[in-house]
């Protein structure tokens, strides 16, 4: 359970700095999907982490393991709200940016037209039957509805982009956890195989005592045997 409070405490640390780079202006793609596989990680730290507290057997240690559940828990509400504003704000960002990247050529070129409009051969090609009507513009009569398509198709791809990373980060971590669990159950079987070596050698020892046991009974009569035929042979000749 050490182990499971260790891994929280730094998933929790890790992702509070992963919220201050983004707070600090970092709104890229990669950034959030990093934030938010790092959150699934630890919602399910916690939940094994309850898991674990509740096959506890000591009472002090599962009544603290709760306790640490809890503030875990409040930190997962209050990183995921962080997190969720962030997000907001860098939507907020981008758009503010598109808006201005597209407005932008618009209003500086606005006094070159105004000045084209204004010249004396504008007014005479205006005139001119082969003139092309504003009205019959390739590019449409309105140009705003034009920059809000183009705004909402740049916001799409751009959303997209950021749930493919998001997707490829959330992959990554459960690569990395089926690792760690790799070298978890790796370590178990050594230890295991270790105990089995361990309990192979006691049986040896206990094999090799049954036999020195049997060795030592065996002289014993012998001896006793040789003994009482010593007392018989001088009851029988000296007696």
């Amino acid at each position: 359970m050490n182990s499971l409070y260790t891994l929280g405490v730094r998933q929790t640390s890790s992702i509070q700095s992963d919220l201050d780079k983004m707070r600090g202006g970092d709104f890229s793609a990669a950034l959030q999907g990093q934030i938010s596989a790092s959150l699934a990680a630890l919602n399910r730290t916690i939940d094994d982490y309850d898991s674990m507290a509740k096959r506890e057997m000591i009472k002090a240690k599962q009544e603290k393991a709760y306790t640490r559940i809890q503030k875990f828990r409040s930190d997962y509400g209050e990183l995921r709200a962080q997190f969720e504003d962030a997000k907001r704000s860098a939507v907020q960002a981008r758009q503010t940016a598109q808006r201005s990247e597209l407005l932008g050529p618009e209003s500086s070129g606005g006094g070159a037209r105004q000045r084209f409009a204004q010249s004396p051969t504008t007014s005479t090609h205006s005139e001119s039957p082969f003139a092309i009507p504003p009205s019959s513009s390739p590019f449409g009569p309105n140009p705003s509805l034009r920059q809000a398509h183009a705004l909402n198709e740049h916001t799409f791809l751009q959303d997209t982009e950021t749930q493919l990373d998001s997707f490829i980060a959330q992959g990554r971590e459960v690569l990395d956890n089926l690792v760690d669990q790799r070298n978890i159950l790796k370590g178990t079987q050594k230890r295991l195989l270790d105990a089995a070596n361990t309990i192979g050698l006691s049986r040896d020892v206990i094999g090799w005592i049954e036999r020195r046991s049997k060795e030592d009974t065996i002289i014993f009569c012998i001896g006793a045997v040789f003994t009482f035929f010593c007392f018989w042979l001088i009851w029988h000749y000296l007696g």
